[in-house]
């Protein structure tokens, strides 16, 4: 493991395999080593990925949209240099809630994700949808007011997890055992998800 600096953000590379790398990016206020992100890069590591962390939080006052798209435009040069080798390595974005206003830069840049709770209330986050050409897993919960499976654009790259009675925490108030057997629901749907792309 070993701590980075990408401009004013920081992050953490847990070093797998060469060429294969899964980039976590955080929510608004859901850090990666709050449980959903800390299972992902467990699953990730668990399959060889190598895992770039970003450690920082949306700092207060700060346009939210545009610190996420930043967040994720740094992350997503980083890792698709190989970590010091050019275009070499296969990037896989795994975010959270506010990190999908950057499903453009995403389709963009050709990469995999896996979006817990994305906003599909914003049209910045369906229109990158639409455009997307490569697998998209997008994981929400019917009690989340975000999750509008309604507004999912009819594009064959994407495929839905949804969880009944789940918040936008992919948690059930109340009730322990149904959020922990959501989190290993969404954590083996990450393993399949990543192991689906060989």
């Amino acid at each position: 493991m070993r701590t980075i600096e990408l401009g004013r953000l920081r992050g953490v590379v847990h070093e797998g395999e060469s060429g294969r790398s899964v980039v976590l990016l955080p929510g608004a206020r859901y850090p990666t080593r709050a449980p959903l992100l800390w299972f992902a890069r467990e699953a990730a590591q668990q399959r060889g990925w190598s895992v770039l962390e970003i450690l920082d939080e949306l700092p207060p006052g700060s346009p939210p949209f545009e610190w996420a798209l930043e967040v994720a435009e740094r992350a997503l040069e980083f890792a698709a240099g190989g970590q010091g080798e050019a275009g070499t390595g296969r990037v896989v974005v795994i975010g959270k809630s506010l990190a999908s206003v950057a499903t453009g830069s995403v389709a963009d840049a050709g990469a995999p994700a896996i979006w817990l709770t994305p906003l599909l209330g914003q049209a910045l986050v369906i229109e990158g949808l639409g455009r997307t050409g490569a697998p998209n897993l997008l994981v929400g919960g019917t009690a989340d007011e975000t999750w509008i499976p309604s507004a999912i654009p009819a594009n064959p790259a994407l495929s839905t997890l949804e969880l009944d009675g789940l918040d936008h925490s992919l948690q059930r108030s109340g009730d322990l055992d149904a959020s922990l057997d959501a989190l290993r629901r969404v954590t083996a749907a990450i393993g399949d998800f990543l192991e689906g792309l060989g």
